[in-house]
């Protein structure tokens, strides 16, 4: 009987250690930033209004562009910057990564958007929770 109830208290174990770390998933993170990520396509002619899209989470590459960097581009290669800069890729849209003090502009992998909406300042010591939702138009 004792190794029945052994055997339960370990099972019990995982399942709560699943559990905690699929609600919390800022868990390890001291400096950076956690949320959700939302992405949505479709016509923008006409626009569709921002209550009737459809998102869904996200899944892929997420990068975390430094903002000075990008504002200062110019006519610099973007991809190139964007290849340097941080990312992760991101499941079912949990977004949960620890980063370096500084202001970034977070973009999905074949979408731009330097937008306020989208720029996130971390700070030391400091995790954001912040959600984002992006929508992409597939014609104009």
């Amino acid at each position: 009987m004792k190794p029945l109830i052994f055997i339960l208290v370990i099972i019990t174990s995982f399942s709560i250690t699943s559990c905690e770390n699929n609600e919390n998933p800022k868990t390890n993170i001291t400096t950076g930033v956690y949320g959700t990520i939302k992405y949505g396509e479709g016509d923008c002619m006409p626009v569709i209004n921002e209550s009737a899209r459809i998102y869904t989470n996200y899944n892929g590459e997420i990068y975390f562009i430094i903002k000075a960097d990008l504002d200062n581009l110019g006519t610099g290669n973007f991809e190139q910057l964007k290849l340097n800069s941080i990312h992760s890729n991101v499941k079912n849209g949990v977004l949960a990564i620890e980063l370096p003090v500084n202001t970034y502009v977070v973009m999905p992998k074949n979408f731009y958007d330097n937008s306020n909406l989208n720029t996130i300042t971390i700070k030391k010591e400091t995790v954001l929770n912040s959600n984002f939702k992006f929508w992409k138009c597939t014609s104009y």
